[in-house]
């Protein structure tokens, strides 16, 4: 982790002012941010650094602690530790979330909203269209995200780390980068997908709920992973001009974990041949006797299960014939 902050710290700092060895002042700086962001080794990985947030537009800064970063698409997630004004009727913490959208639903064209503090201008709203999908760019890290969002939103230094929305006000993307020969808006800014924002920050916080919090249940694990609506609407299409199985109805499944619930229960997921063609796996058309037809829907069901619960599910397989699955969840296995 200490590296990784490191390279994060060096290439960010090399991003926005250039080398260090230019800038004796700028150099100390990011030293210092270094020193301060770094885990002690052995103790329990517990962060030295302390990270404040303000809440809206409080003028009180929360204490949040580093759960952990992604440096691969640009992201950390942070807890508030805290106490707040924001209650529960029971005391406890209370936070509205953004709800998330589907960044693969997206389309070139449609309308977004970035929200953020561009030169320290806090909540600042501007709006654009998504110019471009699955972009590929350089992140601070020096890896290369790809899928990335582009769009004429004006974004600049401070938007980094901000949301961007669509007209509904859900999360399609988080902002993180921009093209420019002067350091401000030239029109060319990237976000990071929140299919894969949601995916990323989902497995940290499972992972630390149950680091944190042994005796609580974990929540309950699939392992299958559902194609993306572009692929979906595609295969659906050729099921009706082979007329093969019920049209519109259910979930492909794209990937299957090894040694998890949905391989143990025979789950067959896609696969490509070598011409590059899709040869149809399994498809889950129903949840509980119930008719399923969206990945949300799949999801809000996934979210109430914790690990040991039984669910059953109903497949198609490639053939059109249908069999039910019973499978009981566990407990997800972090690297």
């Amino acid at each position: 982790v200490n590296k990784e902050i490191d390279d994060l710290v060096t290439n960010t700092t090399d991003y926005l002012f250039g080398p260090l060895s230019n800038n004796s002042f700028v150099e100390s700086l990011a030293n210092r941010t270094k020193t301060n962001l770094r885990f002690d080794e052995g103790a329990n990985n517990e962060p030295r650094a302390s990270v404040y947030v303000r809440i809206n537009s409080s003028t009180k800064y929360r204490e949040c602690r580093l759960v952990d970063v992604r440096p691969e698409i640009d992201l950390a997630v942070l807890k508030v530790v805290s106490p707040t004004n924001l209650t529960t009727t029971d005391g406890g913490e209370k936070f509205e979330p953004i709800p998330y959208g589907s960044s693969s639903s997206l389309l070139v064209g449609q309308r977004l909203i970035a929200i953020g503090n561009p030169f320290g201008l806090d909540q600042t709203v501007t709006s654009g269209v998504v110019s471009a999908l699955n972009r590929e760019m350089q992140g601070v890290g020096g890896n290369t995200i790809r899928g990335c969002i582009q769009t004429d939103a004006a974004i600049n230094p401070g938007n980094s780390g901000g949301p961007l929305l669509d007209s509904k006000g859900r999360l399609v993307g988080v902002n993180t980068a921009i093209i420019t020969t002067s350091g401000s808006n030239a029109g060319i800014g990237f976000a990071v997908p929140s299919d894969k924002v949601k995916s990323a920050t989902d497995e940290i916080i499972a992972k630390d709920r149950m680091v944190t919090n042994p005796q609580r249940s974990a929540p309950g694990w699939l392992g299958a992973d559902i194609a993306n609506p572009d692929l979906s609407l595609a295969l659906v299409k050729r099921i009706k001009k082979e007329k093969k199985g019920s049209e519109g109805i259910g979930l492909f499944v794209s990937k299957v974990a090894e040694g998890s619930p949905a391989q143990k229960a025979g789950l067959q997921a896609l696969t490509l041949t070598e011409k590059g063609n899709v040869v149809l796996g399994d498809r889950i058309v129903a949840l509980g006797g119930k008719d399923i037809s969206s990945r949300n829907d799949l999801e809000e069901d996934m979210k109430s299960r914790v690990e040991g619960e039984q669910v059953t599910l109903t497949l198609e397989d490639k053939d059109g014939e249908r069999r039910v699955v019973y499978i009981t969840l566990e407990r997800k296995k972090f690297e």
